[in-house]
Formats: structure tokens, sequence, C-alpha cells
């Protein structure tokens, strides 16, 4: 049990004003290299609702408008949505933790609600937060979170017609939620940094005007434990659609070399077993301070066989 003045300053640590110096979060870091040179809140808000068309199988813009329409109203009548996908206890087993051995097969959906939607949507609006705060926004906390929530909609929409009706419910109300609670907590934002050392690394995103589509869409979060670091190395974990676990290699004071093996998402199909179907991946990427400077990965998601972002 914790003493009288442990229990204390824990209490004032996490009612402590977003302002307070004490804490050193920073996620947003300005930088004039790699990946964070191109960086700003619009670019991250687009990285994150266009995530999912990497599953080109799976995801798309078709019929936009009218997803967009049942997402709302899934969200607005989350009862009905819960209800439609078979109640309550489906709803707990397959979005948030299992708790029904009967359809154990459909829990696997529930892990990438924690990685990509809790943990990456609370990064992805703790950095931006932080770049409203850096540039003297009038309201940086009212930016930053509609932002945050009005890509996560959106992303619900792009694949709508593939997922269950309580989705989207999951998703955006209680992952993407109470990630950004999380991480609007000044505590729990240092805390996270300090342990993890993690940074978002998204993909240069293009148009393709002859095709009329988005290709190279995408967003990943690496995790670089200081703890875990031996002999100039440490555990590198890489996750997104695709999920990788390695070693990072200092090469020098800000340089990384880190390589990862793991799988990546090729489709998902919500309608039988909840199963993504995945295959074996590797990558490679360099970075500085945390800035990724280039990276490239073996059989990506969605059938991508070959991936070289140069920032």
């Amino acid at each position: 049990m914790p003493d009288v003045k442990t229990a204390l300053l824990l209490t004032v640590l996490l009612y402590l004003p977003a302002s307070c110096p004490i804490f050193a979060t920073n996620y947003y870091v300005p930088s004039d290299f790699g990946s964070d040179s191109l960086y700003s809140p619009f670019g991250n808000f687009l990285s994150y609702t266009f995530d999912s068309l990497q599953l080109r199988d799976s995801f798309s813009t078709d019929n936009f408008s009218e997803n967009l329409d049942q997402v709302v109203h899934d969200l607005t009548h989350p009862r009905e949505a819960i209800e439609a996908e078979g109640g309550f206890e489906r709803f707990v087993n397959r979005q948030i933790f299992p708790i029904n051995s009967t359809y154990i097969d459909e829990s696997s959906a529930a892990l990438p609600n924690y990685f990509l939607h809790l943990f990456g949507g609370g990064m992805v609006f703790r950095k931006d937060l932080e770049w409203f705060r850096a540039n003297n926004a009038a309201y940086p906390e009212g930016y930053a979170v509609t932002l945050a929530m009005t890509a996560e909609l959106l992303q619900e929409a792009l694949e709508r017609e593939t997922t269950t009706a309580d989705d989207a419910v999951a998703d955006f109300w209680i992952f993407r939620t109470v990630g950004i609670a999380l991480f609007y907590n000044e505590a729990f934002a240092a805390g996270f940094m300090k342990y993890l050392d993690p940074a978002i690394w998204p993909y240069l995103q293009v148009y393709d005007v002859s095709e009329g589509e988005l290709n190279n869409t995408g967003i990943n979060y690496m995790y670089r434990p200081p703890k875990m670091e031996f002999f100039n190395s440490r555990l590198f974990l890489f996750t997104g659609l695709n999920t990788l676990l390695g070693l990072s290699h200092r090469t020098s004071k800000s340089d990384w070399l880190s390589w990862g093996i793991g799988a990546a998402t090729q489709r998902v199909n919500f309608d039988t077993s909840l199963q993504a179907e995945v295959e074996p991946s590797f990558g490679l990427f360099y970075d500085r301070d945390k800035s990724l400077l280039w990276s490239l990965v073996i059989n990506d998601t969605g059938g991508t066989h070959f991936r070289f972002n140069l920032y």
C-alpha cells in the first residue's frame, strides 16, 4: 500500500493544469528534417482518416455519403446498433475483451481498437494539441478534439460497408474518447512518453490523378522503450495495420536503424468470422530523433509487396 505522501503526490499530479511546466511530454517537436518536418494537424487528420484505405479489398470511398449517414445513425442509436449485432454481451466480447467462449473467434477484432484507436488515436490528438498550444491557438483543446473526432467519424464511414454496426460505437464512443481523455491528462501523457518513447510515422500519401484514388495512405505508431535498452539497442515495436517486432540500433547520438518482423493485414471480412487475413512482413526504418528519414517494408498491408518512403 502506498503511504499518505505518495497518494497525495499522485493526486496532485493527476490534477495539475495542462500548462504546468513539470511535465515534458514532447509529442510535438518542431523539426526541419524527416517525417516531422512534414507534420501539421491537417496532415495528421488526413493520415488517420484514410488509414484503412490501405486495404483496398475491404475499404473504399464507394458509397461514402450513404455509409456516413449509416454511421451517424449507428452512433446516435448505439443500443440499436449493438442489438443488431447480437446484444451487449456479444458487443463486449467482440469490441472490448473476450467474455464469451462460444464466440471467442470474434474477440480478435478488439485488439486493433486498443493499438489504433485508444493509443494511436490518443497520440494523434496529443501531438495536435501540443502544436495548437505551441502556436498560441485560442482554443487548442477544442481544435484538437474536433479534428480527432471528425477523423474518427470519417474513418468509420470508409469502413462501414465491411464492418459490423457496433464497430463505430466502440471506436468512436469508447476507444477514441477514452484515448483523448487519457492523453489530455498530463501525468498519463508524460508517463506514456517516458516509458514507451513513442512516435507517429505516417506514410507519404499521394493522390493518383490518372486512377482517381489515394495511394500510399496509412499511419503507424512506433514504440522504443528506454528501459529495454542494451548494447546500444532497444526493443522496437511498430503498430498499425502492419505489426512488427524487432530491435532499434543506435547509430549515433540521435540516429537509429530499426528492423522488425511481423504480420501485415491484407484484408478483413466482418461478415464471417471477423478474422483478418495477414501475411508475414519485414520492415527496415531509419530515424533521427524519432523523425523518420526513410522506411522500407516488404510485403506490407493490402497486398503491397514493396513500399519505400523517403522523407
